[in-house]
């Protein structure tokens, strides 16, 4: 057993080298770059983290305003947990309400409320804007074309 706990390391080592190192820190740096500048852009201008924004513009997204918390988690890629504090919070800003369903009690909904769209609306530009600065001017069409392809790539066997 202790070697394998002395060849872990290493192999870990061996796989961040190089450049699969270069590509892997690459990949996490400019995302925690790009979401750290976008964070704090919506929280300066409207008082509004990105998540917030997420969760506000999927629920403007959806067919009638509002989702199942469980899909809403999925969709804004956060916990259950983290949801849950994020709807709170939200609904005590007037953005958004929790609904019941009306034929079964154990499920609830998210809804955006019409401040909430509102805030949205005001925040959108900002967003659209960080995200045209910090992502889309860096790239050429034919890197945004491969880096779609590499996302799909990356993304297919979580869809099967």
């Amino acid at each position: 057993m202790a070697s394998t706990q002395r060849t872990e390391p290493a192999r870990e080592q061996r796989c961040m080298t190089g450049l699969r190192g270069d590509a892997w820190v690459g990949f996490l740096r400019a995302h925690s770059s790009v979401v750290k500048a976008l964070d704090a852009d919506l929280i300066a201008r409207h008082g509004l983290p990105l998540s917030a924004y997420e969760v506000l513009l999927r629920l403007a997204l959806s067919e009638n305003g509002y989702l199942r918390m469980s899909e809403l988690a999925q969709q804004a890629l956060l916990s259950q947990s983290r949801i849950s504090r994020l709807v709170d919070q939200l609904c005590r800003d007037g953005l958004i309400e929790r609904r019941s369903c009306e034929t079964d009690s154990r499920v609830v909904y998210a809804a955006i409320t019409d401040a909430g769209r509102a805030r949205l609306e005001q925040a959108e530009a900002t967003h659209s804007a960080g995200v045209e600065g910090r992502f889309f001017e860096r790239l050429s069409d034919a890197d945004l074309a491969r880096l779609a392809e590499i996302w799909d790539q990356i993304l297919a066997p979580a869809r099967d």
